[in-house]
C-alpha cells in the first residue's frame, strides 16, 4: 500500500484518468511529472501497478513461423531459499529471454527443479519426515520467491527430477546405455564420505580433500559400483570442442582440461588372484602403442596406484603384487610390479610416461626382468597395432583411443532420495535389467524381489548420481508431459540445440561433460538430431558478500558487531580491535549472505535487477554492495526527464517552430547518429558478446546524448522521438516495470512518426529497435545494401572495399586462406570467419590487426575532435 497524499503531485486519481482507447494502458503517475517529482522515488508503487497489469501478458510479437531461441538457465536445487546466485543467473537469462522475444523469436525459457540429492536425505532424517515432502515444500516456497523477482519463465514446462514421470525416462536412458555395453558393475576405488556414508563425485570434494557437505576427510575405498564408460567418447567430445571454442571461450578450456589429452589407447584387462578372478574388477591400462601388448610380459604400477594402496605396508624395494593381469594378445597373465623407491625416482628423472599410474614393462627394466626370471623379447614384428585393437574389441577388452586421465563415470550413490537404478542383482552378484515395461522403478521398490525370464534378483538399493538427472533435463523441457517417450523427436529436431545456456562456471567441467556425453550417445542412437546440446554459454561468476574477520584468529564476525571508522577501516564495536574486510562467496558461516527478497523489498525488483546486471559482466565475480545504487537512480530520473521533455514538446509543438531550418537538419543528423550508434552497440553486446553491464552502459550513453536536446526542438524532432522510444523499449529487458510506466507516458501524446511507434500497445508488445546502418570495419554501410548480397558477394565486397587494407596485409605476408564462412542476422551483423593453415604465424595476423587498429584509433581521434568542434558551434547557435 502507499500513501496517496505523499505522492499527491504525481499519483493519478480515478477522476484524473483519461480514457482514450487508442492508447496503451494508462500510466500510474500524472505525466508530465512536475519538477519536484523523481521517478525513482515511486518505483515500488510503479512495480506494484505494472506487475498486476502485465503479469500474464506475452512479450513481443511472435509470428506463427518465428525462428526459435532456446534460452536455458541451469535449474536450481530446491533448498527452500532463493539466494543471490539464483537471482543473478535468472536475471541474466531473463534479459536474453525478453530481448529475443522483442526481436520476434519464439523463445523457450523453462524452469524446473534438480530435486533429488543428499541434502534432502539428511534433512528428512533430522526432521523425521519424508524427503519428498521436504523437497516439494521447498520447491513451492522457492517458486513463489521466483515469481516475486519478475523473471518470466515458461512455468507450463516446469518439471521435477524426483517425479516418476521424469525419472522413468532417466531410467530408460540408463537401460539404453546398458544395451550398448556402456554400463558395467565394477569394483573400483571411489571417494567415500565417512559421515554421509556415500560416494562423492570429484566436484563434491574441496581443495583440501574434504566433502563439501559434511566437511569430513574423503577416503579412498573399493566398492562394487555402477559405472558408465564415458572414456569411449572422450576423443570425440574433446574434438567437438573446437567448433564451440568461439562461443564457449574459457569453458572450452576447462572442459578440455577435464577430458584430458586424448592420445592413448585403452585396454580393460581381467585381474586374477592366484587361480581366482577378481569379481567385477578390471585393470585399466592406457598405452600409446597398442602393438607393445604383443610382446608385453609384465606391468609396472606407481607407488600411489590403487593396487599398491591395498598393501598393509608400502614396500621400499621392488615388489611383485599378488594379482596378475590377463594379456589377451599373448593369452598369458602378466605380473604387476611396484618398483623400489630408487627405480621409481629413476623413471621420474627420465620422464618415463605412466598413464593412470601404470605402464607396460619394457626391455630396459633389467632389474624387473631379472626378478621375474624373464628374458627381453624385443618388439614383435608379426602383430600390427590395428590387429591388437581389433582383437581387444572382439574380446570385450575396450580397444579405443581415449584420454590419458578420464575415468569411468561412477553413478552409484548410497542414499535413498535419488533415481532408483533399474537393475536387479542375483545372490551371486550377477545383474540383469528391469524391462522397459516395468518402468518406472519407484523409490519404494528398491530391494524388492524381481523376476525376469527365469532370473531372480533383488532391485538395486543404490540410486543414481544427480548428475545423471541433469545430463538430459534440457531435452525433457521441450516435451515435459509426454508419457510415451522421453521427448518427441520432431520437437527435439525443431528446438534443439539450446541457443544460450546460462549458469555457474563451476559446472563447466563435470555437469557440462556429462550433458554432452549423453547428448552424443543419444545422437548415436538416432534419438536426437544434434550431437552438441549447447551452442553458446554465458557462465557467470559468483556473487560475493563483504566478510569481516579477526586478523589474529581468522574468526568471521557478524556485520552487526562491526563499525566503520573511516572509508577503509573497520573495528570491533565491543573491543575496538581492528577488523579485516574482504569479499568472499556468500555463506551462513561467514555471516555475509544476502537474501534477494530483502533487497527487492528495500530497493524494488527493477533496481535489484539493475544492480546485479550493472555491477559486473556476467563472467566476472560480483561483489555485492559495490554497485552505485545512487547512480542508477539518477539514470532512471534522467530518462524520465527526457520523457517529460518529449511529452511537453509534443503538447506544445504547434507553438515551437525552429527559427532556422538548417539548424533543425543538424539536430536531426546528430540524433540519427546517436540512435544508430547506441541501438547497434546495445544489440551487439547483448546478442553477440553477452555483456549485460556494457549494454546498460550503452543505454546510459544514449540517455546522456539525448538529454541535451533543446526543449524547443523536442516536440518536432523525429530523430529525438526515435531515440527516446528506442531507449524505453530497450530499457524494458533490464527494468521492465519502469519501462512500462515510461512507455505509457510516451503513449499519452501523438507520435510524429505514427507508422513507426504503436502507442495502442504496451511496451511488452513493441519490437526491438533496428539500426539504419551497421558497422563494417568502422565503415558505415547501408544495411539493406549489404544484406541483399550473397556470401560470395559479401566476401568480395570486404576484399575490395571495406577490408581491403586487411586483405592487402595478408597478401604482403603470404598468409593464404583455406576457406571462409559468413554468418549474419539482418539488422545486426554480417561476420566473415576466415580459416588459415595450421602453420600460419599468429604474430603476423596480430601485426596486421594492430596496424589497422592504430590507424582506426587515429582516425577516430580526429573525427572526435572534429565532432566536438561542430557540437560546440551548434550549441552556440542554439
Amino acid at each position: 500500500m502507499f500513501s496517496f497524499h505523499r505522492y499527491k503531485n504525481s499519483i493519478v486519481s480515478y477522476n484524473q484518468l483519461f480514457t482514450r482507447a487508442a492508447y496503451a494502458t494508462k500510466p500510474l503517475l500524472q505525466w508530465p511529472l512536475n519538477s519536484e517529482t523523481k521517478l525513482s522515488n515511486s518505483l515500488h508503487e510503479i512495480e506494484s501497478y505494472w506487475n498486476d497489469k502485465l503479469a500474464n501478458k506475452p512479450i513481443g510479437n511472435v509470428g506463427k513461423d518465428a525462428e526459435k531461441k532456446y534460452i536455458l538457465a541451469m535449474f536450481p536445487y530446491p533448498s527452500g531459499m532463493l539466494h543471490m546466485g539464483h537471482m543473478r543467473v535468472y536475471s541474466i537469462s531473463d534479459v536474453l529471454n525478453r530481448y529475443y522475444k522483442l526481436n520476434g523469436y519464439n523463445v523457450i525459457h523453462p524452469i524446473g527443479w534438480d530435486a533429488f540429492g543428499l541434502p534432502a536425505d539428511n534433512a528428512a532424517k533430522e526432521r523425521g519426515i519424508d524427503p519428498k515432502e521436504w523437497t516439494m515444500s521447498n520447491a513451492s516456497a522457492m517458486k513463489q520467491q521466483l515469481l516475486n523477482t519478475g523473471v518470466k519463465f515458461d512455468w507450463e514446462r516446469e518439471l521435477y527430477t524426483c517425479d516418476p514421470k521424469f525419472y522413468k525416462w532417466t531410467q530408460w536412458i540408463f537401460l539404453k546405455l546398458f544395451e550398448q555395453d556402456l554400463v558395467h558393475r565394477t569394483v573400483a576405488e571411489v571417494n567415500w564420505d565417512p559421515v554421509d556414508q556415500t560416494v562423492l563425485a570429484e566436484e563434491q570434494i574441496d581443495g583440501h580433500g574434504c566433502s563439501w557437505r559434511s566437511g569430513a576427510k574423503v577416503q579412498k575405498v573399493k566398492l562394487a559400483q555402477w559405472m558408465i564408460e564415458t572414456p569411449k567418447y572422450a576423443k570425440r567430445l574433446s574434438e567437438g570442442l573446437e567448433k564451440l571454442r568461439k562461443n564457449w571461450k574459457e569453458v572450452a578450456d576447462i572442459q578440455e582440461n577435464w577430458i584430458g589429452k586424448c592420445d592413448v589407447w585403452r585396454f580393460v584387462l581381467k585381474l586374477k588372484d592366484g587361480r581366482n578372478e577378481r569379481n567385477f574388477e578390471r585393470f585399466d591400462l592406457r598405452i600409446k602403442d597398442p602393438k607393445k601388448l604383443a610382446s608385453a610380459q609384465f606391468v609396472i604400477v606407481k607407488r600411489d596406484h590403487a593396487l599398491v594402496r591395498e598393501l598393509p605396508v608400502l614396500p621400499k624395494e621392488t615388489t611383485v603384487l599378488d594379482p596378475t593381469v590377463y594379456n589377451f594378445v599373448t593369452d598369458k597373465h602378466m605380473h604387476i610390479v611396484v618398483l623400489s623407491e630408487e627405480l621409481e625416482a629413476r623413471d621420474n628423472e627420465k620422464e618415463i610416461e605412466y598413464f593412470l599410474n601404470a605402464r607396460l614393462g619394457e626391455d630396459f627394466d633389467a632389474e624387473t626382468l631379472e626378478l621375474l626370471k624373464l628374458k627381453p623379447k624385443g618388439m614383435s614384428a608379426d602383430v600390427t597395432a590395428e590387429q591388437v585393437v581389433e582383437l581387444a574389441q572382439k574380446k570385450n577388452c575396450a580397444g579405443y583411443q581415449t584420454s590419458r586421465t578420464l575415468l569411468d563415470w561412477v553413478v552409484s550413490r548410497q542414499r535413498g532420495w535419488g533415481t532408483p537404478i533399474p537393475m536387479a542383482l542375483t545372490k551371486k552378484g550377477d545383474a540383469f535389467p528391469v524391462e522397459e515395461q516395468f518402468l518406472p522403478v519407484l523409490t519404494e521398490h528398491r530391494g524388492d524381489e524381481f523376476h525376469s525370464h527365469g532370473k531372480v534378483g533383488k532391485i538395486e538399493t543404490d540410486t543414481l548420481d544427480t548428475f545423471f538427472d541433469s545430463s538430459w533435463y534440457y531435452l525433457r523441457f521441450l516435451d515435459p508431459k509426454n508419457e510415451n517417450e522421453f521427448a518427441d523427436k520432431s520437437i527435439l529436431q525443431k528446438y534443439m540445440p539450446v541457443d544460450v545456456y546460462v549458469g555457474g562456471v563451476e559446472h563447466a567441467a563435470v555437469h557440462m561433460f556429462f550433458a554432452r556425453f549423453i547428448s552424443y550417445f543419444l545422437f548415436d542412437q538416432g534419438l536426437v538430431s544434434c550431437e552438441e546440446p549447447f551452442l553458446d554459454l554465458v557462465p557467470q561468476g559468483i556473487v560475493r558478500g563483504r566478510t569481516f574477520t579477526h586478523p589474529a584468529t581468522g574468526r568471521y564476525v557478524d556485520a552487526k558487531e562491526v563499525e566503520q571508522s573511516d572509508e577503509n577501516t573497520f573495528v570491533d564495536i565491543q573491543t575496538g580491535e581492528l577488523i579485516e574486510s574482504s569479499y568472499e562467496k556468500m555463506s551462513k558461516s561467514k555471516h555475509n549472505g544476502i537474501d534477494p527478497l530483502d533487497i527487492i523489498q528495500k530497493d524494488g525488483v527493477d533496481l535489484t535487477r539493475l544492480q546485479l546486471l550493472d555491477a559486473a559482466s556476467p563472467r566476472a565475480n560480483l561483489d555485492w554492495g559495490t554497485s552505485d545504487l545512487k547512480g542508477l537512480k539518477i539514470w532512471i530520473d534522467r530518462i524520465s526527464k527526457c520523457v517529460n521533455t518529449y511529452i511537453e514538446g509534443r503538447k506544445s509543438a504547434a507553438s515551437s517552430t525552429a527559427s532556422n531550418e538548417e539548424l533543425q537538419k543538424d539536430v536531426e543528423a546528430i540524433y540519427r547518429e546517436n540512435y544508430n550508434y547506441f541501438v547497434r552497440n546495445t544489440t551487439m553486446v547483448l546478442e553477440v558478446l553477452r555483456v549485460h553491464n556494457t549494454a546498460i552502459a550503452r543505454l546510459q550513453g544514449l540517455t546522456n546524448a539525448i538529454k541535451k536536446i533543446n526543449p524547443q526542438n523536442a516536440g518536432q524532432s523525429r530523430e529525438f522521438e526515435r531515440c527516446i522510444h528506442a531507449l524505453v523499449i530497450m530499457l524494458q529487458v533490464f527494468a521492465p516495470n519502469t519501462a512500462a510506466e515510461l512507455w505509457s507516458a510516451l503513449s499519452q501524446v501523438e507520435a510524429i512518426d505514427k507508422q513507426l511507434w504503436d502507442h495502442s500497445k504496451d511496451v511488452y508488445q513493441q519490437s526491438w529497435p533496428k539500426a539504419f546502418d551497421i558497422s563494417c570495419g568502422r565503415v558505415p554501410i547501408k544495411r539493406q545494401e549489404l544484406e541483399k548480397l550473397s556470401d560470395k558477394e559479401v566476401m568480395e565486397f570486404a576484399k575490395t572495399q571495406t577490408h581491403s587494407q586487411f586483405f592487402d596485409g595478408l597478401s604482403q605476408k603470404n598468409l593464404n586462406l583455406i576457406s571462409y564462412g559468413v554468418s549474419r542476422r539482418n539488422g545486426l551483423h554480417v561476420t566473415i570467419d576466415l580459416k588459415f593453415k595450421e602453420d600460419v604465424n599468429e604474430n603476423h595476423l596480430r601485426d596486421i590487426l594492430d596496424h589497422l587498429s592504430k590507424a582506426r584509433m587515429n582516425a577516430a581521434k580526429t573525427a572526435k575532435h572534429q565532432r566536438k568542434k561542430e557540437l560546440k558551434t551548434l550549441s552556440k547557435a542554439v
